[in-house]
């Protein structure tokens, strides 16, 4: 179904909020949206700047700016009595919520001789930089931008996934139904200095990975490696 893009939020305190759901459009909208989410992490030890958030968009392939959901706050509108937000608000007002879609490809493995072990693809959706201004966190906003991505994941894409922390897996499980696993990971350390030695009585040599040239070399690594025998987002 099409998503709601006006709502108005009651609190207990018998005072109503209106707020503009749609997806970013431009070079103004991105800016400030890294500001926000830069703000909304800024409690993290090393908190991520607005060109983090930038970074990762602008080096996805796959970006998309219309799958960027993000609540407005119609402060004019608000305690007017109209049901609607004002066009100039819609347009430039402050962000409150986030949340992100991210179009990607997820490889399930080669289907063996009895299709002549071609890689099997489906196209999947993946959920991140969930956020609310503090201003305006328990009201739901980010229960209504989920149901947003979800929708427009359903109608567009094979099958959705997230990685969330403990503390939220109930709130995605509710909203979303998604169904939670551990995921069990390993850590190695890696010693930058070694990278650059040569053992020059040996076949292999062990380096710094040299981009934009090693690009082509790597994708068909990783396709020969990991697209066709493991469930592996692209």
């Amino acid at each position: 179904p099409p998503s709601i893009r006006n709502h108005t939020i009651a609190l207990p305190d018998g005072t109503t909020h209106r707020y503009h759901l749609r997806g970013l459009s431009n070079t103004n909208d991105i800016d400030q949206w890294t500001t926000f989410c830069s703000s909304i992490f800024s409690y993290k030890p090393n908190p991520p700047p607005p060109s983090y958030f930038a970074r990762h968009f602008h080096n996805d392939p796959k970006k998309d700016a219309a799958l960027v959901r993000v609540l407005v706050y119609c402060p004019t509108s608000t305690g007017s009595g109209s049901v609607d937000c004002d066009e100039e608000e819609k347009k430039n007002g402050e962000i409150v919520a986030s949340v992100r879609i991210f179009r990607r490809t997820l490889s399930l493995g080669t289907c063996g001789d009895n299709c002549g072990g071609v890689s099997s693809v489906i196209e999947a959706g993946g959920i991140g930089e969930v956020c609310t201004s503090p201003n305006h966190q328990r009201r739901g906003l980010s229960k209504i931008l989920l149901k947003d991505a979800l929708s427009i994941m359903q109608s567009t894409m094979t099958c959705s996934f997230l990685h969330a922390s403990p503390d939220f897996r109930t709130v995605y499980s509710k909203v979303g139904c998604y169904e939670s696993v551990v995921s069990h990971w390993s850590v190695t350390s890696v010693y930058l200095n070694q990278l650059t030695t040569i053992d020059l009585n040996s076949d292999w040599i062990l380096r710094r990975a040299e981009f934009p040239k090693d690009t082509t070399q790597l994708h068909a690594l990783h396709q020969k490696y990991s697209e066709e025998k493991f469930i592996t987002v692209t």
